[in-house]
C-alpha cells in the first residue's frame, strides 16, 4: 500500500496538540469565536488526521458536519486511520467518502498486529516513508529507487503523455515535445543511474541483480509509453530504446480503421476486466453506444470492488461521456430505450468522480483529475491555439527556426493527444472542443505544407535547407477522416491552393480504406438502429473527398469505383461520386476495364430508371449536392482510355428515347452522351431537334443544335429572333408591372447574352444588330472591339469558363482595356473577398 504524501506535515517530528471537548464544537459560534477562526484555518490549510476514534463515532460525525458547514467550498477532506482487522466493504467506503472522509485501512499494509498502537505506528511509519520520495541528499542508486517509485504507478496506463512523466518526477527532468530528454544525464539525479545502466555493455547489464534489472525495465517501459527514447548528452543524441521497442502508438485498430477486427473482438466474452473495458471502447467506436454503456456500468462496479481504481475511474469517465452522447442522439433520433439507460445513469455528483477515490490514488494519478471534465479540453485547446499561432507567425514571416520547429511542435501535440486518448481507450466523441483543437492544428499544418514549394526571390542570410518540412503520414490521414468533414477539407485545400497532397505510408493508408469499405458491407447487414451505417457513410464521404487530392493505386480506384456505384447512400450523393471519379479516373488517368464496365453499367441503369419513370408519368428524384452534376456525368468516365468511343448499349437507349419522344432526356444526349454514340445516332438526334423546333421554338433545343455543331438554317435563325423579341418584350413588361421581386433573380438577358457570345465566336452569323441597346453585356460580345468600354463591368467575367476568357483576351486592344477596367475596380470599389480573389486571378492569368 502507498500512503498519501500530503500527510508528511503530520508526522511525529513536530506536533501541536489541540484539545476540543464536545461542547466546544456544539456551541462554537456563541461561546468561542476564536476557536471558530482557528479551526477554520486548521481544516482549510492542513490535512487533519483522526486517530483513536471509531469510524462511526458520534463525535466524528459532529466535527465533520461542523467543518463542512463552516468552510463550504474550502473544506479539505480529513483522513481517518482505520485500524480494525475487518476490511471495509464497497458500500462502507462510498458512505464514508460521501461524508467527506478519506479512509486509510491499516490492513492494506500487509502487516498484522494484535494491539492498536503498533497498527497506528505502522501506518505512520508508512506515511513517513512515503514522504521521503525526494532526490535531495540521495546517492545515484537511491535516486534511481525514487524514480522507480514515482514512475511505478504510471506503468499501469497503456499510454502516457510526456507531461505526465515530468509531473510525476516533480519537474526534475526536462523533456522536449519530441521525446528527447534534454536534462544533462550526469547532472540530473532522477536519471543519472538510469543513464549509467543504459550505457552498460550487455554482459555487464546481465550481471546486475534481478531487482535492479526489473526496476530499470519498468522505467524504460514507462518512458516508452510516452515515446521517450532519446537522451541528449553533450550535444549527442543517444537512443536508449532498442529498435524493436514494445511501443505501440495509440490504438492500431483505430488508426487502421479496422472495424471488422473491432467487431470480432466485441463478439467474444472475457473474464479479464481490462479486456471487457477494451470491448466497451470498441463497441463505442462501432457506434453501439448503449451496449458500451451497460458494459462499462458493470466494469466500473467490478473494478471498484477489486480495488482497481484506475480502471474504475476510466470506466466511469467513459460511462459519463456515453450517457451524454446517448441522450443527445436520442433527442434527435429516438433510437434508445432511455428508461433503461437512466436506470444506470451516473449520479448527480459527476464533477467529483476523481475526488471520491482513495486519497493515495488521487496523489499518484493527480495528472488525471480533469479527465472527466471539459476543463481538460479547454486547457488543450488553449495550448493548441498558442502552438498554432506560433506556427502561423513562423510561416508568414519565413522565420528560420533552430531546434524543434513550430511545425514539429504542432505535430508532436497532435500525436501525443491521439496517443493518450486512443491508447488509453478513452471516449472523446462528445467533445467538440477536442475535435476543433485537432482540426485547427491540422489546418495550420496544411498551410505550412502549401508553402513548402514556394521560392523566396530575395536572398536570406541563412537559407533553410528543408527545414521543418511537413510530411503527412497514416496518422495524419486518420486525423483528416476523424476530425474533418469533406466540405471542410475542400475549403482548406482551396484556401491554400493545394491540388495534390502527398503521404508517407501509402500502403497503410490504402489498407485502412479497404478496411473501411469491407466493414460497411458487414454493417448494413448487422445494423440495428442504422446510426453506425450513417456514421460510416459520413466517414466514407470524407475519405472520398480526401482521396481526390491523393495519388492512389489502380486496385484501390477499382475497389472504390465498384463500391460507390454498387450502393446508394443517404450521406454520399452522386456529386460526391462523380467528383471522385473525375479526380482519379479522368485527371489521374486511373481508368481500367473494371472502372469502365462498372460506370457504364450504372449509367445505363440510371437511364433505364429515368425512362421508366417518364413512361409511367412519375417523377425521377435524383439527389445531388450540386445542380450541375447528376448521373449523366458518369458518361465521361465510362471508357477504358481518354478517347471516347461509341457505346452500342448507350446507342440503344438513345434510340429508345427518340422512339418514345422524351424531350426531357434530349439535353443529356447532346451535352453528355454525344461523343459516345455513333454518327448515325447523332444525325437522328439532330433531325429530331429540328423537327421539334419547327413545331415550337425552345431555346434549350436550339442550344442543343449549337452544341451538336449542326448547320443552323436561316429559317431557324428567324425563329430564334422572333423568340428573343418576344422574350425581351415579356421580361420588360414583367419588370414594369411587378410589385415584388423574387430571389434568386434570373438574368432577363441570359439567353440574349448567350446569342451574343455565339456571334462573337462566329457560331452564328452577325445579323442580330436589332437587339443592340438592350443589354450592355450582349453589346460587348456583339461589338467586341467597337464596344464602349466605359460601360464594361468586370463582374461579367466572374463565372466564365476558361475557354471563354481565352477567346475574350485574344485581341490586344480589348485585353488592355479590360485590364484597366479590372484594375480600376479592384482599386476603387469595395469588392467582396471571394470576388476580389477571382478577379485578381482572372487579371493575372488572362489580361496581363
Amino acid at each position: 500500500m502507498e500512503i498519501d504524501s500530503s500527510l508528511k506535515s503530520t508526522v511525529i517530528l513536530s506536533i501541536e496538540i489541540l484539545y476540543l471537548k464536545e461542547e466546544d464544537y456544539l456551541n462554537y459560534s456563541e461561546n468561542f469565536k476564536l476557536i471558530e477562526t482557528l479551526l477554520k484555518s486548521i481544516f482549510s490549510t492542513n490535512t487533519v488526521v483522526f486517530i483513536g476514534y471509531g469510524l462511526n463515532d458520534y463525535n466524528i460525525k459532529l466535527i465533520l458536519n461542523w467543518a463542512k458547514t463552516l468552510l463550504k467550498d474550502n473544506f479539505n477532506k480529513p483522513i481517518f486511520i482505520y485500524t480494525d482487522t475487518k476490511s471495509l466493504g464497497h458500500e462502507d467506503l462510498l458512505y464514508q467518502q460521501s461524508r467527506g472522509l478519506c479512509v486509510i485501512e491499516y490492513e492494506k499494509l500487509g502487516k498484522r498486529f494484535d494491539d492498536y498502537l503498533p497498527r497506528y505506528l505502522s501506518v505512520i511509519e508508512a506515511i513517513n516513508k512515503s514522504a521521503d520520495l525526494t532526490y535531495e541528499g540521495k546517492t545515484e542508486e537511491e535516486s534511481f529507487e525514487v524514480t522507480y517509485e514515482l514512475l511505478k504507478p504510471l506503468n499501469l496506463l497503456p499510454a502516457l503523455r510526456i507531461r505526465d512523466i515530468v509531473t510525476a518526477l516533480s519537474n526534475n527532468v526536462l523533456i522536449h515535445e519530441n521525446g528527447v530528454i534534454a536534462s544533462p544525464p550526469n547532472e540530473t539525479p532522477a536519471i543519472k543511474y538510469f543513464f549509467t545502466l543504459c550505457s552498460l555493455a550487455q554482459d555487464e547489464f546481465d550481471s546486475l541483480a534481478d531487482p535492479i534489472k526489473e526496476k530499470f525495465q519498468l522505467i524504460l517501459e514507462v518512458f516508452s509509453k510516452a515515446n521517450i527514447n532519446v537522451i541528449l548528452n553533450k550535444h549527442q543524441m543517444i537512443n536508449f530504446v532498442e529498435e524493436k521497442s514494445s511501443f505501440v502508438f495509440a490504438d492500431p485498430l483505430c488508426l487502421a480503421l479496422d472495424y471488422k477486427q473491432m467487431y470480432s473482438f466485441t463478439r467474444k466474452r472475457y473474464k479479464d476486466q481490462y479486456r471487457n473495458y477494451l470491448k466497451a471502447f470498441y463497441l463505442s467506436r462501432l457506434k453501439k453506444y448503449d451496449d458500451a454503456f451497460f458494459l462499462l456500468s458493470q466494469i466500473g462496479n467490478e473494478a471498484f470492488k477489486s480495488k482497481n481504481y484506475l480502471l474504475h475511474y476510466f470506466a466511469e469517465v467513459n460511462r459519463l461521456r456515453l450517457y451524454r452522447i446517448i441522450n443527445h442522439l436520442n433527442s434527435i433520433y429516438g433510437c434508445y430505450d432511455i428508461e433503461q439507460i437512466n436506470a444506470y445513469a451516473p449520479n448527480n455528483d459527476t464533477e467529483h468522480i476523481f475526488e471520491k477515490l482513495p486519497i493515495t490514488f488521487q496523489k499518484q494519478y493527480d495528472f488525471l483529475k480533469d479527465l472527466h471534465s471539459v476543463n481538460l479540453f479547454y486547457k488543450e485547446s488553449y495550448q493548441a491555439s498558442l502552438d498554432a499561432e506560433k506556427l502561423r507567425k513562423a510561416i508568414d514571416s519565413h522565420s528560420l527556426e533552430f531546434g524543434l520547429t513550430s511545425g514539429e511542435k504542432v505535430t508532436c501535440r497532435i500525436n501525443e493527444s491521439l496517443h493518450f486518448f486512443l491508447g488509453n481507450h478513452l471516449i472523446v466523441d462528445e467533445f467538440e472542443e477536442y475535435k476543433n483543437t485537432i482540426k485547427q492544428l491540422m489546418t495550420f499544418l496544411l498551410y505550412k505544407y502549401s508553402t513548402q514549394t514556394e521560392t523566396l526571390l530575395h536572398n536570406q542570410l541563412f537559407p533553410p535547407i528543408g527545414q521543418g518540412r511537413i510530411a503527412f503520414d497514416d496518422i495524419d490521414f486518420y486525423c483528416f477522416l476523424e476530425f474533418f468533414k469533406g466540405k471542410e477539407l475542400v475549403e482548406a485545400f482551396q484556401k491554400y491552393h493545394i491540388q495534390t497532397i502527398e503521404f508517407r505510408n501509402v500502403e497503410a493508408i490504402e489498407n485502412a480504406v479497404f478496411n473501411l469499405l469491407e466493414y460497411y458491407e458487414i454493417a448494413i447487414e448487422k445494423s440495428l438502429n442504422n446510426l453506425d451505417v450513417l456514421f460510416l457513410q459520413g466517414q466514407i464521404k470524407t475519405c472520398l473527398t480526401l482521396l481526390r487530392y491523393m495519388e492512389i493505386s489502380q486496385p484501390l480506384v477499382n475497389r472504390l469505383c465498384v463500391f460507390i456505384l454498387k450502393h446508394e447512400f443517404r450521406e454520399i450523393l452522386i456529386d460526391d461520386k462523380v467528383r471522385f471519379l473525375d479526380s482519379q479516373v479522368s485527371k489521374r488517368k486511373k481508368h481500367s476495364g473494371i472502372t469502365a464496365k462498372v460506370i457504364e453499367d450504372k449509367l445505363l441503369y440510371y437511364i433505364d430508371s429515368h425512362i421508366a419513370a417518364l413512361k409511367e408519368k412519375k417523377n425521377f428524384n435524383f439527389f445531388s449536392g450540386s445542380s450541375s452534376i447528376s448521373y449523366y456525368n458518369l458518361a465521361y468516365y465510362s471508357t477504358v482510355s481518354d478517347s471516347a468511343c461509341p457505346s452500342k448499349k448507350l446507342s440503344r437507349r438513345i434510340t429508345q428515347i427518340i422512339k418514345l419522344d422524351l424531350p426531357e432526356l434530349m439535353p443529356h444526349i447532346v451535352e453528355y452522351y454525344w461523343t459516345y454514340i455513333s454518327a448515325y445516332q447523332q444525325k437522328r438526334v439532330i433531325s429530331w431537334i429540328q423537327r421539334k423546333l419547327t413545331e415550337k421554338f425552345r431555346f434549350d433545343l436550339f442550344k442543343m443544335l449549337i452544341m451538336s455543331e449542326a448547320k443552323i438554317t436561316s429559317n431557324t435563325i428567324q425563329l430564334l429572333k422572333e423568340y428573343l423579341a418576344a422574350t425581351l418584350e415579356k421580361n420588360l413588361k414583367k419588370s414594369e408591372d411587378s410589385g415584388f421581386v423574387m430571389y434568386p433573380q434570373r438574368d432577363p438577358f441570359e439567353e440574349l447574352n448567350q446569342v451574343g457570345y455565339w456571334c462573337f465566336i462566329k457560331v452564328l452569323p452577325k445579323n442580330f444588330s436589332e437587339f443592340l441597346g438592350y443589354a450592355d453585356s450582349f453589346d460587348f460580345y456583339y461589338l467586341y472591339r467597337e464596344f464602349d468600354f466605359h460601360k464594361f463591368q468586370p463582374a461579367w467575367l466572374l463565372g466564365l469558363r476558361r475557354h471563354v476568357l481565352d477567346e475574350i483576351s485574344k485581341d490586344a486592344t480589348v485585353k488592355e482595356k479590360i485590364r484597366l477596367s479590372i484594375a480600376e475596380t479592384l482599386n476603387e470599389v469595395q469588392v467582396e473577398v471571394r470576388d476580389r480573389e477571382q478577379l485578381q486571378n482572372i487579371l493575372t492569368h488572362y489580361f496581363c
